[in-house]
């Protein structure tokens, strides 16, 4: 974007007023692409905006120009020259195109980030020389890194959650908060040396005694093990991508081992545990059955009033 920079307009407004002033651009094919940008501009104020206010019809145009400047620097790669030449073989709606393409794979990649970025993100003033490529190319950057966290967490439910829904939320913050559980009831599943996905009430039973009456120092290094055991079990670059979003620290687990007060408590928040489990622990019954010392209240909750 270094020519835009230097005259403090947007590529293609510069193209366009160097070939109109060189005589490149006829006087009809100006009064064409001006007229196809305005068409353009009402366009998509009305589909994504409201062209009641004038501000947003304005807005509309920034949008188109936008757009249409990302297209045309992706088609000439910087080069006014063969910007001209791609402007008057091509006309300045493939330009557009070019540029809606470009945007358009943002929904392709991931759905949930695309519906996260606003079109007005894309937006130019005639005096803005912001690197629109640049722009676009983070854009797709954070796209791929929300379509993997997606990936990621469906390949570890699959294994790892304790029922038959998953969360489908565009929510990154609770894809990764899920995705911390699963991963951290892998490691305390592996803590106890068991082969099964999902904690039963036996199988907690046993993790709470283990945990309560273990050695911190033993706990420890036995959490270290079972992390090298399950990182050991996940792709290259899941595990990688793990890393790099720092769900492989177990910061939380470690930190209630090492604080040695209400293990029994603060684990089961951390953990995946399907919910007749999660209702055992808390005494809960809200349509479950635990089949132990309260089922007498337990049946009482099913029985009418008047019985």
């Amino acid at each position: 974007m270094r020519i835009a920079e230097l005259r403090n307009h947007p590529f293609l407004l510069l193209v366009l007023k160097d070939g109109e002033s060189e005589g490149y651009f006829t006087p009809k094919l100006m009064h064409t692409m001006k007229q196809q940008l305005a068409d353009m501009s009402l366009r998509i104020a009305s589909d994504n905006l409201s062209i009641i206010y004038a501000d947003q019809i304005n807005k509309g145009c920034e949008i188109v120009l936008g757009i249409t400047n990302l297209g045309l620097l992706s088609l000439c790669d910087n080069d006014s020259e063969k910007a001209k030449e791609v402007i008057k073989t091509e006309g300045i709606v493939y330009c557009f195109r070019a540029g809606w393409a470009k945007y358009a794979q943002l929904k392709k990649i991931s759905p949930s980030y695309f519906q996260s970025i606003s079109i007005t993100t894309y937006a130019l003033a005639i005096n803005d020389t912001s690197d629109i490529s640049t722009l676009h190319a983070n854009f797709m950057k954070e796209g791929y890194k929300s379509a993997k966290l997606l990936d990621v967490y469906k390949n570890i439910a699959a294994s790892y959650c304790a029922s038959a829904l998953l969360v489908d939320d565009d929510d990154e913050d609770i894809l990764i908060y899920e995705l911390q559980r699963f991963l951290n009831t892998a490691i305390a599943l592996l803590l106890i040396d068991s082969d099964k996905k999902v904690f039963t009430s036996s199988l907690y039973q046993t993790l709470n005694t283990y945990l309560i009456n273990t050695d911190k120092k033993v706990l420890l290094e036995k959490v270290e093990a079972s992390i090298i055991a399950l990182t050991g079990q996940l792709s290259v670059l899941t595990k990688s991508y793990l890393e790099e979003i720092d769900l492989l620290a177990f910061t939380e687990f470690k930190g209630i081992i090492n604080q040695q007060i209400d293990i029994d408590i603060y684990i089961q928040e951390i953990l995946e545990l399907p919910i007749t489990v999660a209702n055992e622990l808390n005494d809960d019954f809200e349509g479950g059955y635990d089949f132990h010392e309260d089922d007498e209240d337990d049946l009482a909750y099913l029985r009418p009033d008047d019985q």
